[in-house]
């Protein structure tokens, strides 16, 4: 998934370390189960990294520790190390992120320097919140969501169509739907689409929804409040 932003009033943090979490604190290797369950519940997270010296040892997940008979063992008792253990390279941008946190399914990870020393923590609710923030979909504007190959995808062709009927392209989010298409979801500044949907769909794009336009039905507004309930904002 990409995601195109044009609007440059205010430039999100999209590169790990600036998205680096302060109310998090990571766990030792010497850290007593007990102690660890207890400061997990308490920040109601699920997972976190286990640190030896700066270095990632692996990560502590509640459902594991909650299995230990001995909660008084230290962490490097019952969590063996992980040398290839998920991290977030300062200089790794969001999207290349989010696989990492879903392949591993996580929802705080650790982030470190070129030399593997930890830097600090980003979590999953921060990075749902960027993404949103990115697609600007809290503006007043409508979204449209077209269906095209990728051989005929050309953001400036795209915003030019846009900007023929009086409008403009806030964001562009592209992901891949099947091989040889793309879907993309596109921002506007405007809740008068009629023209501009018109305009794709003489340019062979196919229209697959849209939200919050004046001129369309008016279902996205719920779809899209569900969609910001998912992403917890």
């Amino acid at each position: 998934m990409v995601v195109v932003k044009w609007d440059c009033v205010s430039l999100l943090k999209m590169i790990a370390e600036q998205l680096i979490s302060e109310h998090y604190h990571v766990l030792r290797t010497t850290d007593s189960v007990e102690g660890s369950i207890d400061y997990m519940c308490s920040l109601g997270v699920s997972e976190l990294p286990i640190l030896d010296k700066k270095q990632v040892y692996n990560y502590a997940r509640l459902a594991t520790l909650h299995a230990v008979e001995d909660k008084s063992q230290p962490l490097s008792g019952v969590v063996p190390m992980n040398p290839h253990a998920p991290v977030a390279y300062a200089n790794q941008h969001l999207y290349e992120i989010v696989p990492v946190l879903a392949a591993n399914e996580l929802g705080v990870l650790a982030v470190v320097n070129s030399e593997g020393q930890f830097l600090g923590l980003i979590d999953q609710k921060r990075i749902n919140r960027n993404i949103t923030e990115s697609m600007t979909y809290r503006g007043i504007g409508a979204v449209i969501v077209l269906n095209v190959d990728d051989r005929d995808f050309s953001p400036a062709i795209i915003c030019r169509w846009v900007e023929e009927n009086g409008a403009k392209v806030l964001g562009m989010m592209v992901s891949q739907s099947e091989f040889g298409k793309l879907k993309l979801n596109l921002k506007l500044n405007t809740t008068i689409v009629k023209g501009i949907i018109s305009t794709f769909r003489r340019q062979g794009f196919e229209v697959e929804n849209v939200y919050l336009a004046e001129d369309h039905s008016d279902d996205g507004f719920r779809e899209f409040d569900l969609a910001l309930k998912f992403f917890d904002l």
